[in-house]
């Protein structure tokens, strides 16, 4: 399911390219929470989780950016809810909190896959990908007890309503997911599994494709929305050059160095406003390799301790095309 990600595609409109957005990373965010209620969580065969649990979920509203949309599902063998929670104000968070307070833990049978299955379905057909970016978290401590459940098949109907900023984390809270599991949620674009108390983070490359007249070299600014700075700042990233498509002349390669091409942290990144931040780099072109081409971009972040950080999407394009073309201009920024 992991393929080459082209988020965006530039047309030539007489002497400008226009730039074409696949899907706004500045959207509102939906954020839908399908919460375990099974007797497990609470020591039934094993040791009551549900108090670190509860406060788990406090932590993680406390980290949602408003305005925003939460939707809470809880279940078992079936799916109950959603609850919907219009978070614009800390009090709102507090009805969040009390709401998961307030959940009857007393379900039996752990139904994972037609679960998430029903939330995703309702997610997308009440919030379109079209003006909302999503976040969908799974938290169970159990494995999937329904017979002829189908992974694969939620997954990939999953992949087939995403969006580009859109993201899937499966919270396995006692590491009871089989690796075939692990394995089939790793494979999936936008999605993620992370094992205990788990915190999820994905920052948003906020780039369009960008174009640059060809030249010994050139410097750029990338641009990223962060759902957490705190965490953010705390972490780190790799930044490599995933590949350099050639377009145009014959018997020319395009021998091409991202500076820097190496980790970065948070620290180094330039702040623009709340959840807004860039940092800049320079594209050189050794021994004037002057070839027009695609430069493919890669992001991978460093996950520390219970820190799993993600970047959705995981590359973006430079279109680099030598000084007889027209002069380029961005028409659309934020």
């Amino acid at each position: 399911m992991k393929k080459a990600f082209f988020l965006l595609t530039a047309l030539l409109l007489g002497a400008t390219f226009q730039i074409v957005k696949a899907q706004d990373a500045n959207h509102p965010y939906v954020h839908c929470v399908i919460l375990d209620k099974t007797m497990s969580m609470t020591g039934h065969g094993g040791t009551n989780i549900w108090a670190d649990v509860q406060n788990y979920c406090y932590e993680w509203i406390d980290g949602v950016r408003q305005p925003a949309t939460v939707l809470l599902f809880t279940f078992d063998k079936d799916l109950y809810g959603p609850q919907k929670f219009a978070i614009e104000t800390e009090d709102d968070k507090r009805k969040f909190k009390d709401a998961v307070k307030n959940i009857v833990v007393d379900g039996r049978f752990t139904y994972i896959s037609s679960n998430i299955g029903k939330a995703i379905d309702h997610v997308y057909a009440n919030y379109p990908k079209s003006a909302n970016n999503h976040r969908i978290y799974l938290i169970t401590d159990g494995i999937e007890e329904e017979t002829g459940s189908d992974l694969a098949g939620v997954l990939n109907r999953y992949c087939g309503k995403r969006g580009d900023y859109d993201y899937l984390y499966y919270v396995d809270l006692r590491d009871m997911a089989p690796q075939s599991t692990k394995d089939l949620i790793k494979m999936t674009d936008g999605a993620d599994i992370g094992k205990g108390f788990v915190k999820f983070m994905t920052i948003s490359p906020v780039l369009p494709t960008v174009n640059y007249v060809l030249g010994a070299s050139n410097s750029f600014d990338q641009q990223f929305v962060v759902m957490d700075e705190d965490l953010f700042l705390g972490m780190s990233f790799d930044v490599k050059i995933d590949s350099v498509v050639k377009i145009g002349m014959e018997g020319v390669e395009p021998n091409v160095n991202l500076n820097p091409s190496m980790n970065i942290n948070g620290n180094k990144m330039e702040r623009i406003e709340e959840g807004k931040y860039k940092i800049s780099f320079m594209l050189d072109f050794i021994n004037n390799s002057e070839c027009e081409c695609d430069v493919y971009v890669g992001l991978a972040g460093r996950n520390q301790g219970d820190k799993i950080l993600n970047f959705e999407p995981t590359n973006f394009r430079i279109q680099v095309r030598n000084q007889a073309k027209p002069s380029v201009k961005i028409i659309k920024g934020w």
